[in-house]
Parts: structure tokens; C-alpha cells; sequence
């Protein structure tokens, strides 16, 4: 019997590649391995075989979940998405919740800054937490990020010479909620947000003067634009309308983020994660600064591997300018200083972040409660697909049309057959014999990834 981990998919644009990946790793090692979104890995976990969770939120909300998978005998261990940036000792206790981390066996850590961090706020945990970097890095890697290759190709071919904006307007334009929620209790959470809500606002006022006065100067160029997913992209397309120019575009949705860093020319961005990879990806990339003063979701990191920095929109225009009329390109070349930041901060520069989480997993002793997937038949796969049809509609009822939109664009759908796509580009990118990994549906939306004997 294989050691078994459950692996938790959100955001799917953003996530299934990466979990794609460390499932055939992991499962090349040894291990079986079941992905799937939140909701279905939490409805099954008392029929399946006794493992391993993988949690990528160690928040409150992640108390009760994490309470039940514990009583079904399963073990836990704990991530933070977003550790690379809310990584400030004021805000971790609302970000790691204390009660989740006695529940983990390990709480991974982004890098040792977010380690020294975190065991300031909880020295009786230090030997639980752990660096592996971000999982989100590893399809970056040179041998994998050779996986966008046909998707990079057909931007190209799309759009031409382009330059990339990847917005981040989390807050300011989420599809569900716009602003910082009046019931979002008062404490350094609700300070977090409203300070990031401010920058927004104020990166949101350059964008628009640099959308309605740039682009016309440079008519043989395009500006692609890329709403985070959980955006409204209505917000974009009006305000690409007001434009007046041709060469500002909404980017197909149909194309992953790091397919158009790849393609284009450079990255635009803000204080987002998407710099760091575009930098890994060797691909330039320009951080807009909200103001010359920090709040403090401002990342060190994200400053330190920008080719440059902007304040003003004069300044951006400048350097477009140079770069395509005076074929002065920015050089990504690090200082001393800043790879010590990048490698402070961030564990997976050279690693893939499978590595380190291997060597604890492999650690964990599992009381089996289940040895295998109860009910997992074609006859109870039916009635458990009924039973979520009839828990889907019953949902629908009680959820704004804003907030139906919102988990849609978060996660649209998995099936068999996509899975089986990723998993076989995989293989193929690492030198693995795809015939040799078998992919089952198991449960309704949740799928293992194993290797045969």
C-alpha cells in the first residue's frame, strides 16, 4: 500500500500545473497522490484511505476542515499561499492560526524569512516549521517551463511584440466583494488590507493615465492586459473602451499567465508575484511603485529582482522608449545584495520545493484507519455525482450572482481527460514513461495520480 497525500487546488489557472507536478514527483517516488478542489478533498475525507493533507491555508477558515480530517485519522501538514509576502510578525498570527498549528505535523515555510518570522510568534512550533520555497516556482524551472512552449508560440503568433500587464487588483476590483469588507474584523488583518486596498487605488490611478496617454505613442506595440482571476474583467474591457487605442487588448483567457510572460517583450506589474516570475523565467520586469513610502505589503523580494522601478508614468514611458527605439534592454542581472534577499526569502531558487517536502513527509507515521477508498465503486460514484448535483443547486440558491461568478472564475471545472493532458506533458518534459503512471477519478472531482509497479 502506497503512503497517500491529498493536495488542494484553489485557484486552478494558477495551481494545476504546479500540483500536476508534485503529484507525478511524488508519485514517481512512491506515494499516491489525490488532487482536487477544497470542497470535494474535505466532502470524502472519512471514506478515503488514511494520509496525508496538504493544506495551503492555515487561516481560521482552515480550523473546522482541518479539525474533521483529523477526527477521519488522517495527519496534516500546513503552507500559507500568500507566506512570500504577509510573512511580517504582526500579521502571522491572523495568517497561521494557532490552533492549526498545533493540528500540522509541519508548517512549510516560503523561505527562512518567513521562518525567523514565524517562530518568533511561535517558538513552541519551531521544530514544525520548515522551508521548501513556493510550489508555484517549480514549473518555472528551465526543463519545465518548456511545457507553455506551443501556448507561447501561438501568443506570439496572436499579438506579436507586446508588453505585459498582469494586474492585481485583488481588492479594488474582485469579482465578489469589491473593497475591504465591513465585517472583516478590526486587528493587523483589516490594517493589511486597507493598506493594500490604498495601494491599489493608487496604482489604479497611474494605469489609467498611463493606458489613456502611452499606448497611442507607440501604435506598433501592443499593451496585453491580464486580470488576476479572481477580477472582474468587465472593470478591464471598460476601461480598455476609454482608451480610444487599438493596441490595448484583454488578453485570452484561454493563455496561462506564464505563457504571456514568456511571449512577451517584459512584465509590467506591482508589488505581484507574477515579477518574481517573470524573473525566473528570464524574462525583464518593471515594478510600479504605489508611492515612495512602504506600507507593509510591500515584498523585498519582488523590489529586489525588478529590472526596474517606476514612480511615475513618465518614467515607464521613458523606459518603453529606449527599449524598443534605442534597443536599450534592462539588464536582470542581480547585485550581491539582492540575491541574498532572493535566496532569504525564497527556499526553491535552485531546488524544486518537491525535494524539501519529501524529506518530512517521508517522516510522518500514519495510523490507518482506512486502507483504502471506501466506496469507491462506478455504482457509488453515481450516486455520490447525484448527491453533488443536488448540494451544487442547493448552493446556487443561497449565492449572489457576484459570488457564483467568483468561485467559477477561481475554479471552472477538472476532469479526467485534462489531467491526463498535464500529466503526459509532464512525463514527457522530465523523462518519465507515462504508461508507467495510472490517473483515476476515484471520487466525483477527485483524482489520484500513482505509479504501477
Amino acid at each position: 500500500m502506497k503512503k497517500r497525500i491529498y493536495t488542494i487546488i484553489e485557484v486552478k489557472e494558477r495551481e494545476l500545473l504546479g500540483k500536476s507536478l508534485f503529484a507525478v514527483k511524488m508519485a514517481n517516488a512512491g506515494y499516491s497522490v489525490v488532487i482536487g478542489k477544497k470542497s470535494r478533498l474535505f466532502r470524502y475525507a472519512k471514506y478515503f484511505q488514511t494520509g496525508v493533507y496538504y493544506f495551503k491555508g492555515m487561516g481560521t477558515n482552515n480550523i473546522i476542515p482541518m479539525r474533521k480530517i483529523k477526527k477521519s485519522g488522517h495527519k496534516a501538514v500546513g503552507y500559507d499561499e500568500e507566506g512570500l509576502v504577509m510573512n511580517m510578525v504582526a500579521a502571522i498570527p491572523g495568517r497561521v492560526n494557532k490552533e492549526c498549528m498545533e493540528m500540522v505535523n509541519y508548517f512549510f515555510t516560503v523561505g527562512q524569512k518567513q521562518s525567523i518570522n514565524t517562530k518568533k510568534v511561535y517558538p513552541n512550533f519551531k521544530k514544525k516549521i520548515y522551508e521548501i520555497g513556493n510550489p508555484r516556482f517549480d514549473v518555472l524551472k528551465k526543463d519545465i517551463r518548456r511545457f507553455y512552449l506551443a501556448e507561447t508560440k501561438k501568443i506570439k503568433k496572436k499579438y506579436g511584440n507586446f508588453i505585459f500587464l498582469p494586474s492585481k487588483f485583488t481588492i479594488l476590483n474582485n469579482t465578489w466583494i469589491k473593497g475591504v469588507p465591513k465585517s472583516h474584523p478590526k486587528g493587523i488583518g483589516r490594517t493589511v488590507l486597507e493598506e493594500d486596498f490604498d495601494d491599489q487605488k493608487k496604482i489604479e490611478k497611474k494605469l489609467k493615465k498611463f493606458l489613456k496617454t502611452v499606448p497611442n505613442q507607440h501604435p506598433k506595440i501592443k499593451f496585453v492586459i491580464k486580470p488576476h482571476p479572481v477580477e472582474d474583467p468587465n472593470y478591464w474591457k471598460n476601461i480598455i473602451k476609454r482608451t480610444n487605442s487599438k493596441n490595448v487588448i484583454l488578453a485570452d483567457r484561454n493563455y496561462s499567465t506564464n505563457a504571456y510572460i514568456l511571449a512577451s517583450e517584459f512584465n509590467i506589474g506591482s508589488n505581484c508575484h507574477t515579477s518574481l516570475e517573470s524573473f525566473l523565467c528570464n524574462k525583464p520586469t518593471v515594478n510600479i511603485r504605489a508611492s515612495k513610502k512602504e506600507s507593509m505589503v510591500i515584498s523585498e523580494v519582488i523590489r529586489a529582482i525588478s529590472s526596474k522601478e517606476v514612480l511615475q508614468v513618465e518614467q515607464l514611458n521613458t523606459l518603453i522608449k529606449k527599449w524598443f527605439k534605442k534597443n536599450k534592454k534592462f539588464s536582470m542581472k542581480l547585485t550581491k545584495k539582492k540575491r541574498e534577499i532572493l535566496n532569504y526569502n525564497i527556499r526553491n531558487v535552485k531546488k524544486d520545493s518537491t525535494f524539501y517536502i519529501k524529506k518530512k513527509i517521508d517522516l510522518i507515521n500514519i495510523n490507518y484507519r482506512n486502507k483504502y477508498d471506501k466506496y469507491s465503486n462506478p455504482f457509488f460514484f453515481k450516486i455520490f455525482e447525484i448527491m453533488n448535483t443536488i448540494i451544487n443547486r442547493i448552493n446556487k440558491i443561497k449565492l449572489s450572482d457576484s459570488e457564483k461568478k467568483y468561485w467559477t472564475q477561481k475554479f471552472p471545472g477538472l476532469d479526467l481527460q485534462e489531467l491526463n493532458h498535464q500529466v503526459s506533458k509532464i512525463c514527457s518534459l522530465l523523462k518519465l514513461n507515462k504508461n508507467k503512471f495510472k490517473i483515476k477519478e476515484i471520487y466525483p472531482g477527485c483524482f489520484c495520480i500513482e505509479k504501477s509497479k
